[in-house]
């Protein structure tokens, strides 16, 4: 059997006085000095924020190949005040869009978008990442733009379908009734992007299913919709690998 010396640490190296008995395994590493660590760590810090900083809101970009309505062609010269909404639409989501979405335009194809909208605290999309792709039809705005949401092939809100469907009230493709509809007057991209970040992704999404409203304040409704919240964020945790595994461009 060994000495005890052998396992003995000489402890004055860290500040206490010899006198002290310190007595550790043979083979244990004392901790390292981890100032160095904390420097680096406080540097990539630094790097992640500023280049978060640095990407913008509202941008034009030129890549869009990826884009679900590549194939979708407005008229090859649109007319002069399509071109003039179109310009309106952007200037407003430059100036007004919430710190929580981003969208980008392409110079070449004024008709798209892609926007990603991150999931409000709170809610099971809570800090997910949900990309949509727009197209403005030749119509516009007499017709609401056309969105699709990058499922991954899942879906994670009743709203929401697993194809891309984005089932809206402003968006026509839901029911509703006055100011709930597109108004070709009044309507923009950006109340389009700000009501799916609040009404679809909302803390329970369970009671936008047809018929589950009726139960929201019972206990029945409660439970079901704890369920279907736990259900909601395990896809929206696989949603977001889906995205990591196959980024959009953007």
């Amino acid at each position: 059997m060994e000495n005890d010396s052998s396992f003995n640490l000489n402890v004055d190296h860290y500040g206490f006085p010899p006198s002290v008995g310190l007595y550790l395994p043979r083979g244990h590493v004392a901790p390292a000095d981890s100032t160095q660590q904390r420097q680096q760590v406080k540097i990539v810090e630094s790097e992640i924020e500023e280049k978060y900083k640095a990407f913008k809101q509202f941008d034009t970009v030129g890549d869009h190949s990826d884009h679900f309505y590549l194939k979708f062609r407005t008229v090859k010269k649109p007319s002069k005040d399509w071109v003039k909404r179109i310009q309106h639409e952007w200037k407003v989501l430059g100036k007004d869009l919430p710190d929580t979405i981003f969208v980008r335009a392409y110079e070449d194809r004024m008709d798209l978008l892609r926007a990603v909208i991150v999931g409000p605290a709170g809610t099971p999309y809570h800090d997910g990442l949900f990309f949509f792709d727009v197209y403005f039809p030749s119509q516009y705005p007499c017709k609401p733009p056309q969105v699709n949401y990058r499922s991954g092939g899942l879906r994670l809100n009743p709203n929401l379908y697993a194809c891309g469907k984005v089932c809206l009230s402003l968006l026509n493709t839901w029911t509703g009734s006055g100011c709930e509809m597109w108004n070709p007057s009044t309507s923009t991209m950006l109340q389009v992007l700000v009501s799916i970040q609040a009404l679809v992704l909302n803390a329970k999404p369970y009671f936008n299913e047809p018929g589950h409203s009726m139960y929201a304040n019972t206990p029945l409704g409660e439970k079901q919709s704890l369920a279907y919240n736990e259900e909601t964020f395990l896809l929206s945790c696989r949603t977001m690998l889906y995205s990591l595994r196959n980024p959009p461009k953007v």
